[in-house]
């Protein structure tokens, strides 16, 4: 069996995430994936590969575009904010109004971060962006993978 491994995960290592109204640890750490891998590895159940180069293309042929952009360019806008912001994880604290328009990008940046959110579950951090497209080429070689003859 095929296991396809994002080896740079452990970049998206939040610190913190809203949970019922509170800051919390967050609750997903890289450290979950590493008793996986352990387990995996102890059995000798399939091969650990790296993926390879994320496709940009495919990428947004899945997301939009400007979403994709918003994410390769989200850490660099926070800590442009503010250069303290570097020790921050960034979570969103606002969100578009149902019923308002969502087709024009704001410029702000929490208005943007909210517009590209879905809740305040989960940080974006320094190490976001490459542990999400290098997720995304686990994914693409998976696929790849299965429909391969």
């Amino acid at each position: 069996m095929l296991i396809f491994h994002n080896p740079v995960h452990d970049k998206h290592a939040g610190r913190q995430e809203m949970f019922r109204g509170k800051l919390v640890p967050c609750h997903e750490t890289p450290a979950r994936l590493e008793y996986v891998l352990d387990a995996l590895r102890q059995r000798g159940i399939g091969e650990l590969r790296a993926p390879s180069a994320p496709d940009m293309d495919l990428i947004k042929r899945v997301h939009t575009p400007r979403y994709v952009d918003f994410l390769a360019r989200a850490w660099q806008d926070w800590v442009a904010l503010d250069p303290a912001n570097a020790d921050l994880d960034i979570l969103p604290s606002v969100w578009p109004v149902r019923g308002f328009r969502h087709d024009i990008e704001p410029t702000n940046f929490a208005a943007r971060l909210g517009l590209f959110s879905f809740d305040s579950g989960c940080p974006l951090t320094a190490g976001t962006w490459e542990a999400a497209t290098a997720g995304a080429a686990c994914a693409i070689d998976a696929a790849r993978a299965v429909m391969a003859p």
